[in-house]
């Protein structure tokens, strides 16, 4: 066998190592073989939990909704039996009605989850609506302009243009407080005339 040939086998092993539908379908087949004796075809079992997961897929909950009703039968049915062997376990030396009894209370628990499942699938929204996206500090402070009326005429709430934030920034260098050094060049500048405390005067001592 080629590298290429061995390669794609490996890939493709591990492929289906990963699929939940070849996962589900193996322990569905061994669970049922051991409780039925009788065996699923491995490809058969795969297309039925294919063709499950693309119902879903759909929009369709009718098996899910089963489901969950099956299951909450049996949880129910369990907590009935733990609860018989718990009460006959009564008076008797040990702690097996103890533990009978908190098996019962578990069951009687997932029952009641279950059924709650069960009923926020049924009262399902037909659309989700997706929430708008709450606006961080930040880009309240970037967005809306200080003020009544903002640098290029906005009013404090409205979105500037793309470029609204280089537009403040040079504002701001004019009075040396832009964040890219203003201040720092009006201190230091050379022309007296600049914006800051003024320039340094450079008269040489002596």
């Amino acid at each position: 066998m080629s590298e290429d040939a061995d390669g794609a086998r490996r890939r493709e092993t591990a492929a289906q190592a990963v699929d939940p539908c070849v996962t589900s379908s193996m322990v569905v087949a061994a669970f049922w073989e051991e409780a039925s004796g009788a065996g699923i075809d491995p490809q058969a079992g795969y297309e039925a939990v294919l063709d499950q997961v693309q119902a879903v897929r759909e929009g369709a909950l009718a098996g899910p909704e089963a489901m969950l009703a099956g299951q909450a039968i049996a949880l129910n049915a369990i907590f009935a039996e733990m609860a018989r062997r718990g009460q006959a376990a009564l008076g008797r030396p040990g702690i097996a009605a103890e533990r009978y009894l908190r098996l019962a209370i578990r069951a009687q628990a997932q029952c009641r989850a279950t059924l709650r499942a069960l009923s926020d699938m049924a009262n399902r929204p037909t659309k989700e609506v997706e929430a708008p996206r709450p606006i961080t500090r930040i880009e309240r402070i970037i967005v809306q302009p200080r003020g009544h009326d903002g640098p290029s005429g906005m009013r404090t709430g409205e979105a500037g243009p793309a470029d609204d934030w280089a537009a403040r920034n040079a504002e701001r260098e004019d009075y040396g407080e832009g964040l890219d050094g203003g201040a720092a060049r009006g201190l230091c500048a050379d022309d007296a005339g600049a914006p800051g405390v003024g320039a340094f005067d450079r008269t040489p001592y002596g």
